[in-house]
């Protein structure tokens, strides 16, 4: 997506990955673009097969939540698979987006990415997840740098 080419209907800048390396290999990533306070999305997200099932996108996307609290963002949506819809509702408390909302957030955000044969699935970002003074000075400074930085 960074460097590939705006397709008709549909624009990819903006996006940031998050990783998770362990001994410098990367276990799990995902994509995170954010549309301002109101919304933000994560339209992809993989873990390595030989890392499925050891908690690591749980860890990976409790650190998403943070930076997203962090920057006051109020919701997170997602286009889920069928197959991997029942993960995001019943691990990580996502809900069917309203097909009225959909829309409402496609007024605001028209370049979120769905793709097709998905449901857009929504969350609230928790307002409990604290950043301590510390680290929220290191974000500001690793942002003005330009640089990814990892709760």
């Amino acid at each position: 997506m960074v460097y590939g080419r705006n397709l008709k209907g549909q624009e990819y800048g903006g996006m940031y990955c998050a990783v998770l390396t362990i001994n410098s290999f990367v276990v799990s990533a995902g994509i995170i673009r954010v549309f301002g306070q109101e919304i933000a999305e994560i339209p992809l997200v993989a873990t390595s097969m030989a890392n499925h099932g050891k908690g690591y996108f749980q860890l990976l996307f409790s650190c998403i939540e943070k930076l997203l609290a962090f920057l006051n963002v109020k919701n997170i949506v997602l286009p889920a698979a069928e197959e991997a819809e029942s993960i995001w509702t019943d691990k990580f408390g996502f809900k069917k987006l309203r097909p009225d909302q959909l829309s409402e957030y496609r007024k605001s955000c028209c370049q979120m990415v769905i793709f097709q044969g998905t449901s857009m699935l929504q969350k609230e970002v928790p307002t409990d997840q604290l950043v301590s003074s510390i680290e929220r000075a290191e974000l500001y400074k690793l942002m003005n740098q330009g640089r990814s930085y990892f709760l």
